[in-house]
């Protein structure tokens, strides 16, 4: 029985969101939007796409911070993927298929607004972890549209075209299953996405390990 994969969205670590999203406007075109807020010692935006896809820019803003630490030290001042996070049509069912506990989430939105949600597998990285909302499909579609309006790119961005991971096959199909994700595999032995792709109407872009200027 299918689990009803899709891409929800890729994190992308930066050392800075302003100036990360700031190039990715002057050299792709596409618009950004403040994410929520954090407390660990990073700060995010937000690129929507199609909706309700998104690219997650998580950066830097107090590396005496346990999450600033962390994520200081895994970008060894580089950008790159981090991870990607899978939509799901029923958590429960697909956490209890792995074996994993569902917790539940609330983020508060620098406009204001909270978001609620509930996810599994967040222990697990780099493997993908799965999320529902708790508000409903058409709920959330509407929220992604209003952030895509207000991202206005200069491009008009779709959804993800492939994700690229490495890893050995057997983790990876055991994980996502028989989905038709558009998976593709990497020349590495370590788990985890290092590229990601979306479709766009000037071309692909493609997300990978950048120097930071």
């Amino acid at each position: 029985m299918s689990e009803g994969f899709f891409i929800d969205h890729v994190i992308y670590g930066v050392q800075n969101v302003d100036v990360a999203a700031k190039r990715l406007r002057r050299e792709f075109g596409l618009g950004s939007v403040p994410g929520g807020l954090h407390l660990g010692g990073t700060t995010n935006r937000l690129i929507p796409l199609e909706p309700p896809a998104y690219i997650e820019l998580l950066g830097i803003s107090d590396p005496t911070k346990p999450d600033g630490a962390w994520l200081t030290s895994t970008l060894a001042g580089c950008e790159r993927v981090l991870w990607w996070v899978l939509s799901v049509d029923d958590i429960d069912r697909s956490a209890q298929q792995r074996g994993l506990p569902v917790q539940s989430g609330l983020m508060q939105m620098t406009d204001g607004s909270s978001l609620s949600f509930r996810t599994a597998g967040m222990n697990r990285y780099p493997l993908p972890f799965f999320v529902a909302y708790d508000a409903g499909p058409q709920a959330r579609l509407n929220h992604m549209r209003r952030l895509l309006a207000e991202a206005a790119h200069d491009c008009r961005p779709g959804q993800f075209s492939w994700v690229e991971l490495g890893g050995p096959p057997e983790v990876l199909d055991g994980w996502h299953g028989d989905s038709d994700l558009p998976i593709r595999a990497a020349d590495s032995a370590q788990p985890g996405i290092t590229r990601a792709a979306i479709a766009c109407d000037a071309g692909e872009i493609v997300f990978g390990p950048h120097a930071s200027s």
